[in-house]
């Protein structure tokens, strides 16, 4: 017999079967054998998203068998008709229904309970009693009455095991798989809006701070589970579009091609020895991988993943993403650029952290500040988003070159240029539109350096001009300045 046990239900059906095999072979007969032979992932009913995996489960038992005569079934005689339990296979007469309780071996028809159903290697049939079992058996009749009823258990509990709710509520739902090619589809729509794959590791260690992003993983698997996020006007915040889906296939293509055991040289071999060879080197383990990579090939061949391994499937995209040839860093050779780096030179004498905000009439705002001599890129200039933030946007080296991350809105490329060909200029319009300075970030206070955007000490510091614009003159001019302002 087959059947179809919820995921949740294998454990402790296989337990009952192994303790009802051990009763039948103290008492002499033949065990129960079970074999897992097939699976399939299927829709739950309480969410589509989640994917309950069902076991085919083939279960084989022996009728118990003695002297020639074969158990087939036990006759429980009711007031309202007779019950019958069949060993798998047997499918008794219709005549059995309601057949009174007469032995066919005594022809004595008195009050029974129950009354067993045998057949001989030579075809005959009878309906006996337990007591005359004995007689024509030549064995006791509880070693079999017994033995039938283990057998007559262990196929009860198989049926009951197909229901998901066998184990009680929603306990037997609990465990469940998801879709692979879904859930890798929400985490290249995550990495291809956000420009980045955000570890655990580096949620973890910036929980708490204004830098603070879920792990991509983890969003992943809450949009698949509670549901997708939705922007106030309509629309989802990461849609699945054809890049998304293009991204997930090939990456877990890449992942089952590179890991994958190498196959031999197909040369000489027939269609089928190809195609073995083939399917087998999907199969197989790839002894010269590292645990990592090892798991990734597991995920990657799996078709549903447990919630569990959200985690390292979601990596495939990132790994995938990390083996392509990275496409020319966007860069801006322009002499201008050094000027930035002339005016944090200038800077860095009297200022232990120097910065420069920028902005423009579109609300675009740019922080730009020097690494640390503890970066990997120190004495570079790093481009960011407003401060606050935790959008960066690449990196000025000394020679003047501008560097982009993938990112990158294409509004910041053209600031740097502008505030490179005229700072004096741009840094005003930073302190016009938010009322501070752009190098210090203070709130200006005197009419003069308001006037001007920025303030005189600031202005000396980054080597940049500083003037003031008459009330009377709308044309702005320049002018050294006459006197220090605070």
């Amino acid at each position: 017999m087959k059947y179809k046990i919820c995921e949740a239900n294998l454990r402790t059906l296989t337990e009952k079967l192994s303790r009802l095999s051990a009763k039948l072979v103290r008492i002499g007969a033949a065990p129960v054998i079970y074999e897992v032979v097939g699976q399939t992932d299927e829709p739950s009913p309480e969410d589509e998203a989640k994917l309950i995996r069902y076991f085919e489960l083939e279960v084989e038992g022996v009728a118990p068998k003695h002297n020639g005569w074969e158990f087939l079934a036990t006759l429980i005689h009711t007031d309202d008709g007779n019950i019958i339990r069949s060993v798998p296979g047997f499918v008794a007469p219709a005549d059995y229904r309601d057949k009174v309780p007469l032995c066919d071996h005594c022809h004595t028809h008195r009050v029974r309970r129950d009354t067993y159903i045998v057949r001989h290697e030579d075809g005959r049939t009878m309906q006996v009693g337990s007591s005359c079992l004995q007689d024509f058996l030549t064995t006791a009749p509880g070693r079999l009455t017994k033995a039938a009823e283990y057998l007559f258990n262990a196929y009860d509990i198989c049926d009951a095991a197909t229901n998901p709710g066998w184990l009680g509520g929603s306990n037997a739902l609990s465990t469940y798989r998801i879709d692979l090619d879904t859930f890798l589809q929400h985490v290249a729509a995550i990495v291809l809006k956000d420009g980045r794959y955000i570890t655990r590791k580096i949620a973890n260690e910036t929980e708490g701070t204004p830098n603070y992003r879920s792990a991509t993983s983890d969003r992943a698997s809450m949009e698949m589970s509670h549901g997708r996020i939705q922007h106030m006007g309509g629309g989802y915040v990461y849609e699945i579009t054809d890049a998304a889906k293009m991204l997930a296939t090939e990456a877990r293509a890449w992942v089952l091609r590179k890991y994958s055991p190498s196959i031999d040289d197909p040369a000489g071999m027939d269609n089928d020895a190809i195609r073995d060879m083939v399917i087998g080197s999907f199969k197989a383990a790839n002894t010269r991988l590292s645990d990592f990579e090892h798991n990734l090939l597991a995920c990657a061949r799996a078709e549903a993943i447990e919630p569990r391994l959200c985690g390292i499937s979601a990596y495939i995209i990132e790994a995938y993403r990390r083996s392509q040839p990275r496409p020319e860093a966007a860069q801006l050779d322009v002499a201008g650029l050094q000027r930035i780096f002339t005016m944090f030179t200038s800077a860095v004498a009297s200022l232990k952290r120097p910065a420069i905000r920028l902005a423009d009439d579109a609300g675009h705002y740019l922080h730009l500040s020097l690494a640390s001599e503890a970066s990997k890129n120190a004495g570079c200039i790093y481009v960011k988003g407003e401060k606050g933030t935790d959008a960066y946007y690449g990196k000025i080296t000394p020679q003047g070159r501008f560097f982009a991350v993938a990112s990158c809105p294409k509004t910041v490329e053209p600031h740097l240029l502008a505030f490179a060909a005229d700072p004096e200029t741009v840094a005003a319009k930073y302190g016009k539109l938010t009322g501070n300075c752009c190098f210090c970030g203070r709130k200006l206070t005197d009419a003069r350096s308001t006037e001007v955007g920025f303030g005189q000490i600031c202005a000396e510091r980054m080597g940049l001009k500083w003037g003031l614009t008459t009330v009377t003159d709308t044309t702005p001019a320049l002018v050294e300045p006459q006197a220090q302002v605070a």
